[in-house]
């Protein structure tokens, strides 16, 4: 906490931001408790891994075709507004899980509608928002910060949620998540009134979408999705598979390492400022594939958390220029920040698609760490993200 008054005393965070990065913090905190073990819980509901990678595949493909519409909320209701009412969403996703044991099958069609409406209302309000309120020379800082300061928290949550899993099942979890979600809700109320509006049709939209003009930046986008959701996802579930189902050490171990990334991120976050971003984030992209290469062959606990030390360090140096990166083109863009952000995501998503069908096919031919391959060769692909934002590709002002 004190990191985090110190960057507001030296005016690094503005009050709008300060809102923005608590309710997201909060945010991140409780995915903390399940962000590692929801894959697993999904996979043990479904008793079966290709279910459960179906059940990503529909999500994001139902929200590929809901972000524009989405978008088109905050014309109707205001930014601010939508952003909101976003996380009771997110609230009634979880409160779905809680009750998938009673009719999996109804609870799953609930899950996935409520984790729908959350993705519509959430996604292009927050990147418009953080592209709006942070400053270009401070937004490697800015982005940093974010990670870090719930990264704090993250050291010991993984470790009580593997001890609560493994004590009372997941059910408490799913308590406390809902909890802290609606506690987000809190900080938004604070946030200065934007006046966005998408101005685009969604003809518009899907014509923009298959621009050549957008090309790198769907390809960026897209490898961004895809090694986001294999991160996310698929490693989880094999590092779970690997450690035979024990909770608590999963948690531990993520623990650890979360505890060794901190303070360098907080490092790299003053790096990217002063040094070239597109440097950075080359290097960090090298190191990064590289680390998806070495876990298709870990076979242990201790080099899984040597592994993801070194993935993690490696994830720092790519992840905060290339997210500063992002939010310096969104708001390059001008009043089409919101449309900037609702590509962003439609590319996001299709990458996360594309990523996922590879994997079913993969898997009636190799093991799942095999496919690992493929987040490798995503990570090199982000260097393709543009140098302009949206309006100097398109044309308008």
């Amino acid at each position: 906490m004190s990191i985090y008054s110190n960057y507001k005393q030296k005016n690094i965070l503005s009050p709008g931001l300060s809102s923005l990065y608590t309710s997201r913090a909060i945010v991140l905190i409780a995915s903390g408790f399940l962000g590692l073990f929801l894959p697993v819980f999904l996979l043990i509901q479904y008793k079966d891994l290709k279910t459960t990678i179906l059940f990503y595949l529909i999500s994001w493909f139902l929200y590929l075709m809901l972000v524009a519409p989405g978008a088109k909320l905050m014309n109707v209701f205001g930014l601010k507004r939508v952003f909101i009412a976003s996380l009771p969403f997110l609230a009634l996703f979880y409160g779905s899980l809680y009750f998938f044991e009673k009719d999996i099958w109804l609870f799953t069609i609930l899950a996935i509608v409520t984790l729908t409406f959350y993705r519509m209302c959430y996604w292009v309000p927050y990147h418009t928002e953080m592209a709006k309120l942070s400053e270009k020379k401070n937004r490697g800082k800015q982005m940093s910060l974010l990670s870090s300061f719930s990264s704090f928290f993250g050291i010991i949550i993984p470790v009580v949620s593997g001890f609560l899993i493994t004590q009372f099942g997941f059910q408490p979890v799913f308590i406390i998540v809902i909890i802290l979600v609606l506690t987000a809700m809190i900080p938004l109320n604070f946030l200065p009134q934007l006046n966005e509006k998408f101005s685009w049709s969604y003809g518009r939209t899907w014509s923009e979408f298959f621009s050549g003009k957008n090309r790198k930046m769907m390809i960026a986008y897209m490898a961004d999705g895809a090694e986001n959701w294999i991160g996310g996802v698929l490693w989880p579930i094999f590092i779970w598979q690997l450690l035979e189902g024990k909770y608590l050490t999963v948690g531990i171990v993520t623990s650890a390492i979360t505890l060794v990334a901190v303070v360098f991120k907080l490092i790299m976050g003053d790096y990217t400022d002063k040094f070239s971003k597109r440097k950075l984030m080359r290097a960090g992209s090298v190191l990064y594939s590289a680390g998806w290469i070495v876990k298709m062959f870990i076979t242990t606990a201790f080099q899984i958390f040597l592994a993801s030390t070194y993935h993690n360090f490696a994830l720092i140096i790519l992840r905060t220029p290339f997210d500063a990166l992002v939010y310096e083109k969104a708001a390059d863009s001008g009043h089409y920040v919101d449309e900037y952000s609702t590509l962003r995501e439609m590319y996001h998503q299709t990458g996360r698609i594309t990523v996922i069908v590879a994997v079913l096919i993969l898997l009636n031919y190799l093991p799942l760490n095999l496919t690992f391959f493929l987040a490798a060769m995503a990570s090199l692909l982000v260097n393709l993200l543009p140098k302009q934002g949206l309006y100097e590709k398109t044309g308008i002002r």
